[in-house]
């Protein structure tokens, strides 16, 4: 599933996501995970932080708890 897809499932609208800075890594991806930043989808605390790259808005970060994370891979 691409970015957008997986931003429609969400119902989530790309322009209130966090930017991710250029370059980042699997630290920083790890370092983002440990934070406490709530779920995109249903603002419990998020367990999973992927970077999306939403062209028009660029890298940005994309912070889910592991339920809704699941859900977003099981309807790839």
């Amino acid at each position: 599933m691409n970015a957008d897809g997986m931003l429609r499932l969400l119902a989530a609208e790309p322009s209130l996501l966090p930017s991710a800075p250029d370059g980042a890594d699997g630290k920083a991806i790890e370092t983002r995970r440990r934070e406490r930043h709530d779920c995109l989808r249903c603002g419990e605390p998020a367990d999973t932080a992927a970077i999306v790259d939403l062209h028009e808005y660029g890298k940005c970060w994309l912070d889910l708890c592991y339920r809704d994370f699941i859900a977003v891979q099981n309807a790839n």
